[in-house]
């Protein structure tokens, strides 16, 4: 299993004399067949090499699925550059958008997003009398534990008596719940666990979230029902699901946040014009973009600054153009390359509407 001290590794890499390939293919056998990953495979390598990677990398790379690989996991991701003896091939726990790129680094995105999402991921699954707590590692279960409280019983018969009986019994379910919350937020605290996800009734739940400590309720990114018992990867295989859903309604509402706030003068830009200028001038914070989008233009020979329109020289340096068959792709490079998030919205319309890409700016 990957380490961090992996991800420094690669995050710390740096080739100026030959480009560094980076692949990931999703291998999830629930969505698509060996043969059919092969086909995918094939056609990120192809995508490769045009980019300009040295096809010495793009075999390495495949003989790597052909005799290493053991088809475990549900992604891989490998970085190749032989003409500095550096190779490193990990499997995944988690899927990944199928990705190549070529650059002077390796492309750690996807790696550091599971990182910084799934590292330590915890499940909470909640009743009237206690909690059951699952933590992951990376997708690859790492601990469980639990609390039991006072056995509730839902009286059926009906009566004063019954019904004083009845509010004694939801007293009890809600000691057992305020008892559940304050071990679970120290027992999750304890392990380092940095995201959440419930698990229960509705009723339960809110109840429950009422009853959470501030420092657990930040951790929560959304809840699901699952009972109890829940084997560990079925519980894994829901709670990653919310996560995911989660993760990419946040992404969607900084993208309609970056729409209001460029259209108000503010910290934000959209469409690619107004973005790779942002970019030259160093304002960009974070991307937003359609990963279908690709755009020919022009290069600077000079100073790297990229345009679309018509020019007859730089705008900025003055130096010679250099056509370009995509500068969406040189744009993103570049974004990488200087340590900047990049978030990939799949066919978004209100993307689409702005030019299919926008920036969050640091002024």
């Amino acid at each position: 299993m990957m380490q961090e001290q992996d991800l420094h590794e690669l995050a710390e890499f740096v080739s100026e004399d030959a480009p560094v390939l980076s692949l990931y293919l999703n291998i999830d056998r629930h969505n698509r067949s060996t043969e059919e990953h092969k086909a995918v495979l094939r056609k990120l390598l192809a995508q490769a090499t045009e980019q300009g990677a040295a096809p010495a990398d793009a075999e390495r790379i495949e003989r790597f699925f052909e005799h290493e690989y053991d088809r475990q996991g549900r992604a891989v991701a490998c970085f190749a550059c032989g003409a500095r003896k550096f190779w490193r091939g990990y499997t995944l726990p988690v899927p990944v958008r199928n990705t190549v790129f070529v650059g002077r680094r390796p492309y750690v995105k996807p790696l550091s997003d599971i990182w910084d999402n799934y590292e330590r991921f915890g499940v909470l699954m909640v009743d009237r009398e206690g909690a059951r707590v699952l933590v992951y590692h990376l997708g690859a279960l790492e601990e469980a534990g639990g609390t039991l409280g006072t056995e509730v019983r839902r009286h059926k018969q009906g009566g004063w008596a019954a019904q004083k009986l009845q509010r004694y019994e939801d007293q009890e379910a809600k000691h057992n719940l305020k008892e559940a919350a304050e071990w679970a937020a120290d027992y999750l605290a304890q392990r380092k666990v940095t995201r959440v996800v419930l698990s229960g009734t509705d009723g339960n739940l809110a109840e429950f979230r009422d009853l959470l400590p501030g420092s657990l309720a930040a951790k929560v990114v959304g809840q699901t029902t699952l009972d109890l018992s829940a084997a560990s990867v079925d519980a894994w295989e829901q709670a990653f699901k919310v996560a995911q859903e989660a993760q990419q309604q946040a992404e969607v509402a900084l993208l309609e946040e970056v729409i209001t706030s460029s259209r108000k003068g503010g910290t934000a830009v959209t469409g690619l014009s107004d973005t790779l200028a942002a970019m030259h001038q160093g304002r960009v914070h974070q991307l937003l973009v359609d990963p279908d989008l690709h755009m020919p233009g022009r290069q600077c020979a000079g100073c790297g600054a990229v345009a679309i329109e018509a020019l007859a020289a730089c705008p900025y340096c003055g130096g010679a153009l250099v056509a370009s068959a995509d500068v969406v792709n040189l744009l993103v490079h570049r974004a990488i390359d200087t340590g900047l998030k990049v978030s990939a919205l799949d066919h978004n319309p209100r993307l689409i509407e702005v030019g299919g890409i926008a920036a969050v700016l640091r002024y």
